[in-house]
């Protein structure tokens, strides 16, 4: 399935948009305004024939149908994915106050990490350095803001592991596309009517008994983050992961903080302590006002300090801010 099966439900404008290469999310606001991000930059998309919020919903709520789910009142809001890996998320009546919104986000190709470096967005000593921290099996995050560009470099990434590992990958929605023979693709699901929900956790441990030789999880999001934490800290490493954060460093903290969720009676100290052994490095993506994708942040994670409660890093790389490239 592609996104021709689903265009004869949209007006033809709209069919017009997701069919675009040049936008990477479509996002429509009801009948109240439709938006592309172009680039990095998000412009208003003036339609020269009006649709309805009924039109739309019908719309929706057949393509939610031919996804296996259903957009209803009581169900209202709707997180799935295209067979491509294109994200599709909905919210609808009666959260959505101006009819559904429906936000496409569009994976029209995936970049190699040489075009990564060529358009910019990844020095080359950065490539190079996490490229070695892989064969060496180190664990890592790549972390940052939405559409900052996370999973994109993941994958570039992911292409410089050995094709003879054993991956499995765990996401939720599943959307990279991965070149390795011998890769297992699981996707977290929520329960639907008819489906028990099959959580991040769940395939983590799951994981453990299929012989992986790394373990990619696609987000950490949840209190997963406590098993994948047990996981690296027995002996599974070349793990790689994606967080929100705002820096790298906040990115130790928020996997601690997610991992605490899991086991609340644990000792706050120990589990940053479980994290600073887990990880051996993390990247930070950044999208900045105008468009631009790139790697701000590469650190390394040396320990955890009891007495100082905090973590021991060390900068490998930090982009001049936007002010001081100019200036420069």
């Amino acid at each position: 399935m592609s996104f021709e099966l689903i265009l004869p439900f949209f007006p033809e404008e709209l069919r017009a948009l997701l069919l675009d290469p040049s936008i990477s999310d479509l996002m429509i606001n009801g009948t109240t305004g439709v938006y592309a991000d172009r680039g990095g930059v998000v412009e208003h998309i003036a339609l020269s024939t009006p649709y309805t919020n009924d039109r739309l919903q019908a719309a929706i709520e057949r393509v939610a149908r031919l996804l296996g789910q259903d957009l209803t009142s009581q169900n209202p809001i709707l997180n799935t994915r295209l067979p491509d890996g294109s994200r599709v998320a909905v919210v609808g009546s009666p959260s959505s106050i101006n009819g559904p919104t429906f936000t496409v986000r569009k994976f029209n190709r995936w970049f190699t990490s040489q075009e990564l470096i060529a358009s910019g967005s990844l020095p080359e000593q950065i490539r190079d350095a996490v490229v070695g921290f892989i064969a060496e099996r180190k664990n890592g995050i790549i972390s940052g803001g939405t559409g900052s560009g996370k999973t994109t470099l993941m994958k570039a990434l992911l292409d410089h592991v050995p094709l003879h590992e054993r991956l499995i990958l765990i996401e939720q929605p599943a959307e990279l596309k991965i070149a390795h023979p011998n890769a297992v693709r699981w996707e977290a699901v929520d329960a639907i009517p008819g489906q028990v929900a099959v959580t991040p956790s769940q395939l983590v441990a799951a994981a453990l008994r299929h012989r992986p030789d790394r373990i990619i999880m696609g987000e950490i999001r949840d209190e997963c983050g406590y098993d994948l934490l047990q996981a690296m800290n027995t002996g599974h490493g070349g793990t790689l992961s994606t967080i929100h954060a705002k820096s790298a460093w906040d990115a130790l903290n928020r996997l601690s903080d997610l991992a605490l969720s899991a086991r609340p009676n644990l000792n706050h100290s120990f589990i940053r302590s479980e994290t600073a052994e887990a990880i051996d490095f993390v990247l930070y993506c950044e999208r900045d006002h105008g468009g631009r994708r790139r790697v701000r942040e590469l650190i390394a994670v040396k320990g955890y300090s009891h007495a100082d409660q905090s973590f021991e890093t060390e900068d490998i790389y930090r982009a001049p801010s936007a002010a001081a490239a100019a200036a420069a």
